[in-house]
């Protein structure tokens, strides 16, 4: 198992892309605290990773509060042992035009998507500096060039910092034996897009048509590319962003 022995922190990982990330670590032997806000599916994605034959521990943490981050950096430490792999994964999705954008709205999308990386990863560095972990960041198609979206002021502009952050902690944190990478997902079918409905929609459709692989992605695929970036398999890659989007950039 290529992360037997490692524990890992899972950041928005009740549900969607998160809940995949965990269960893919899951499977490859790790155990995993995840923190989330919604946690009325804690429950169930508590209990698949405990099926798996892994401890798991379900926190609510809301990644832009400092005090929030710090209680579940420690919690991991004291009821799993330790920390090896930060999934910065928990982020908002806000589109809309500007002129209806509230600034608590653009500041709420930059504390969470970007603010709380940091955060994360400042609380974190002790423990994985220790046991030369490694990050994981979840950035965006968004964050790139050729990814803009209308509407996407806020959280666009999120994700191209966390991008930005990404080689910068790598500058930074990889003398000292961390990792830092990221993973830029393009369309993931997920609940929070209508799954199998969206498919069949006429945007849906088109997104397909435009992807080179001729389908959209799934959250597994965001979890594969996650365990990966966590396990020795990428010893050697530091500061880099994978664009898993069926290659829909390239013909953008």
């Amino acid at each position: 198992m290529k992360l037997h022995g490692k524990v890992a922190v899972v950041t928005g990982g009740l549900r969607g892309i998160g809940q995949a990330i965990a269960l893919a670590m899951a499977r490859e032997g790790a155990e995993i605290l995840i923190a989330g806000r919604s946690m009325e599916r804690a429950v169930q994605t508590e209990q698949a990773i405990q099926a798996l034959g892994r401890r798991c521990v379900a926190l609510h943490a809301d990644v832009s509060d400092e005090e929030a981050v710090k209680h579940m950096v420690a919690a991991t430490v004291q009821r799993l042992g330790g920390l090896d792999i930060l999934v910065n994964n928990a982020g908002i999705a806000l589109f809309k035009p500007i002129e209806e954008f509230t600034l608590a709205e653009f500041s709420r999308v930059l504390d969470v998507n970007l603010k709380g990386p940091w955060l994360c990863a400042k609380y974190a560095f002790p423990e994985l500096k220790r046991r030369r972990g490694a990050i994981i960041n979840i950035t965006s198609a968004s964050g790139h060039y050729g990814g803009a979206s209308p509407g996407g002021s806020a959280y666009d502009a999120s994700k191209a910092g966390l991008r930005q952050m990404t080689c910068a902690l790598a500058a930074e944190f990889g003398p000292y034996g961390i990792r830092v990478n990221a993973i830029a997902p393009g369309v993931i079918v997920t609940e929070r897009l209508g799954a199998r409905e969206f498919v069949a929609s006429e945007v849906g459709r088109h997104e397909i048509g435009r992807t080179p692989l001729r389908r959209l992605g799934v959250p597994a695929d965001v979890g594969s590319a996650a365990v990966f970036l966590a396990s020795d398999d990428a010893s050697y890659i530091n500061g880099t962003t994978i664009i898993l989007d069926g290659g829909a950039m390239v013909v953008w």
